[in-house]
């Protein structure tokens, strides 16, 4: 099938396996924004299950491409998530897809990911990643922290082959990367005015699983409370059926200074909880981007960030913190002066989606020249 992005209107093939959190979050904000320019065909799946999602999802989209295409549908440029395998995808869809080019989005890798037991590491996952993003013309990374990570390890990775060991396996991924980082929808968040309590209050806003550290964040917090401290604190952010042990003990140590806790029912909801904080913690051991802590700065909150990981790409200094010890003893000066609502406001302003999509559309533009003329992505600086 010949590509021309010469078309009034072009249309994207988009593969989201995972389509929830910030995947789909930042996934609908863009398609929302591409306007008359584009049309889409959205192939998605529940977001459960993940490492089956990116064992098999290249099988069920395939299928599902394949019949857009009896039916007539054509495509300038294939989208996908990292939740699923391009290479296997291309070859499964065949005539589908040919010549067609494809951007892979990565807002993780699987090279980078804290893993709690090497045993049960499934090595599938990050070689998955890689061969996606050699079978893709363009690579698009969420921070230069998470491109200059993967390509950091993949060396030690393919290390592990008995024999026969890729060649230039960094250089040609490298050669066709960029960062562009995610745009995300405030619409919520500034329908609503800044509404602080008569506390100080701390929000943690991040998912229950052992990659946000959710036992540092506690720890800091019931040792403020055992001093006595006048605050509150609210927990949002995605539960899952094994939740931590240490959920259940702050709900004990913390009694009525914990004033919520739970997945907010509404994306209103949400934008409420953040407008009624004063202080956003984050305590990961695995960032790639952290859309939660980019709303809490829009919505006004002051961020307090480890000085790890993507961290330092995103904040300056004075919201970064290195240690436990260094945290309490940053919100115990917090709480003691609430700091005035906004601190940080620029920082959330710069990924709105009004000041992205302008690089998002260029960088559509662009995968749609270089798979139709097979020129060299520039790299870098989407």
């Amino acid at each position: 099938m010949s590509t021309l992005c010469s078309q009034p209107r072009r249309r994207v093939l988009v593969l989201e396996p995972y389509y929830a959190g910030s995947h789909r979050a930042v996934l609908d904000g863009v398609l929302a924004r591409l306007g008359d320019e584009w049309e889409a065909d959205l192939l998605t799946l529940p977001a459960r299950k993940w490492k089956w999602r990116m064992r098999g999802a290249g099988i069920t989209m395939a299928d599902r491409a394949l019949e857009l295409h009896v039916a007539g549908a054509r495509w300038d440029l294939v989208f996908a998530s990292t939740f699923v395998n391009l290479a296997e995808f291309r070859g499964l869809a065949g005539n589908a897809v040919a010549g067609v080019p494809s951007v892979v989005y990565f807002h993780e890798n699987q090279l980078l990911y804290p893993v709690r037991h090497e045993a049960e590491w499934d090595l599938q996952f990050p070689l998955t990643n890689i061969t996606s993003a050699l079978a893709a013309d363009e690579c698009w990374f969420n921070t230069a922290w998470n491109l200059d990570g993967f390509l950091r390890e993949i060396p030690g990775f393919l290390k592990r082959f008995p024999d026969h060991h890729p060649k230039r396996v960094v250089e040609r991924i490298r050669a066709k990367s960029a960062v562009l980082h995610p745009p995300i929808d405030m619409t919520a968040i500034e329908s609503l005015p800044v509404t602080r309590s008569a506390h100080a209050r701390i929000v943690w806003p991040h998912r229950w699983e052992h990659d946000k550290d959710p036992d540092t964040f506690f720890e800091a917090v019931t040792a403020l409370a055992a001093e006595k401290l006048d605050f509150e604190v609210a927990v949002a952010g995605q539960a899952f059926a094994d939740r931590a042990d240490c959920f259940a003990q702050a709900e004990s140590a913390l009694g009525p200074r914990l004033v919520h806790i739970g997945e907010p029912e509404s994306r209103e909801d949400y934008a409420r909880l953040l407008r009624s904080s004063d202080i956003a913690v984050s305590t990961a051991a695995n960032e790639f981007f952290g859309i939660a802590m980019i709303e809490a700065c829009h919505a006004g909150c002051y961020p307090l960030v480890p000085d790890d990981l993507a961290y330092p790409e995103l904040y300056p200094a004075q919201f970064r913190y290195r240690g436990a010890q260094e945290l309490t003893a940053r919100l115990r000066s917090l709480v003691a002066e609430r700091p005035v609502a906004g601190a940080a406001s620029d920082i959330g302003r710069a990924y709105t989606l009004d000041v992205m999509m302008p690089a998002w559309r260029g960088a559509f533009e662009r995968a749609c020249r270089v798979g139709a003329t097979g020129e060299q992505s520039e790299g870098r600086g989407a």
